[in-house]
């Protein structure tokens, strides 16, 4: 599927923020790729790239939002607050201006600048079509296999054929999106911004296309403006696409380039965990003294569909019971030194009557 084979007549110009018109012109882009595809798969299809607009929630605006709350709370105070984790974080990188800014209110406008940055790249990046990159279409060994392997092996084999419709109508959808930005003139009435009719899912398949050009971005700062697009040591394909297809985006001004990597390298790996990628393997590990229900995860924060409240009732629960525990502590501590006192008073006592 390829998005550039779409006939001009089946392109959304200039969606609008209008449901009805959105899906009937973002279904009438996948008519050719439908037809490439069983009826059935195409029934399935259709009803994807409508789910990706109506039952994707929270949108990316608003996760955006949420990670640029959580990151200016972690620098802002340095106690623990509800939307701090109680251990060790789960990603090796954790955003925070505490130590970089001299006081709140600019760890606050670091944050937010970042976050600018971020949305205006999730809106301005359009997903290459697959030919572009060096992956290829999978292939399968030829070798003797038994009943059940070939069984099995149709199963995924079908069941990649339909990820890759997927993805390819959340491409279809995701670079319609962007292009109505571009082709609109500054007429905000004309655009419709992915960020704000999409959700994680969609997210997930743009966002490493996003990092690339936020990378590209940085060493371009590094270089003295000289960047060029080579695949690097770890054969990333994404590295060997143009600056055409992915441009260069430069960091935000006044922002420290470290500070920078570790609020979108952050955010990415917080999409990846609540989507259920390769995170979620790596089960964190309390230190000693803590318990499971402590281990809290930063993710849901930003992508739970009630967005964060049942975590942070969580995270509220889980200190009210250690400050009782500590409190209780105390209060043995106490019980414990006034027995000691009183056994001394009575002992000083006896012996006084004794003489």
């Amino acid at each position: 599927l390829n998005m550039q084979n779409v006939p001009e007549e089946h392109a959304m110009v200039n969606p609008t923020p209008n449901n009805d018109e959105f899906y009937a012109r973002a279904l009438a882009s996948l008519n050719q790729q439908m037809a490439l595809a069983s009826t059935a798969a195409a029934v399935d299809i259709e009803s994807y790239a409508k789910s990706l607009v109506e039952d994707d929630h929270p949108k990316i605006d608003s996760a955006v939002k949420s990670y640029l709350s959580l990151v200016a709370a972690r620098s802002a105070v340095a106690s623990d607050v509800d939307v701090i984790s109680d251990f060790t974080p789960i990603s090796s990188v954790q955003c925070t201006f505490a130590t970089w800014a001299k006081t709140p209110r600019d760890a606050n406008r670091c944050a937010l600048m970042c976050a600018r940055t971020l949305l205006s790249t999730i809106n301005s990046t359009s997903i290459p079509p697959p030919e572009s990159t060096a992956e290829g279409p999978s292939t399968t060994s030829a070798k003797h296999t038994t009943s059940d392997e070939t069984t099995s092996s149709a199963d995924d084999e079908e069941k990649l054929k339909m990820e890759l419709l997927q993805k390819n109508a959340t491409q279809i959808l995701w670079n319609r999106l962007v292009h109505s930005i571009a082709s609109s003139n500054g007429d905000k009435a004309k655009q419709t911004k992915p960020s704000k009719v999409l959700g994680r899912d969609s997210l997930q398949v743009a966002y490493p296309y996003i990092q690339e050009r936020l990378r590209r971005g940085i060493l371009l700062n590094d270089n003295g403006g000289a960047v060029s697009a080579t695949v690097s040591q770890n054969n990333n394909p994404l590295q060997s696409l143009s600056n055409e297809l992915l441009p260069p985006v430069t960091p935000p001004k006044g922002i420290d380039i470290d500070q920078w990597e570790a609020f979108h390298t952050e955010f990415g790996f917080l999409l990846d965990r609540a989507c259920g990628g390769s995170n979620n393997e790596k089960e964190p590990t309390a230190p000693s003294g803590t318990s499971k229900v402590e281990q809290h995860d930063d993710s849901a924060l930003l992508w739970s569909s009630d967005k964060g409240s049942a975590e942070l009732r969580q995270r509220r629960e889980t200190r009210a019971q250690r400050a009782a525990e500590a409190l209780g502590s105390v209060e043995s501590v106490k019980a414990v030194l006034t027995d000691a006192v009183l056994g001394s008073v009575a002992g000083d006592d006896g012996d006084n009557s004794s003489s």
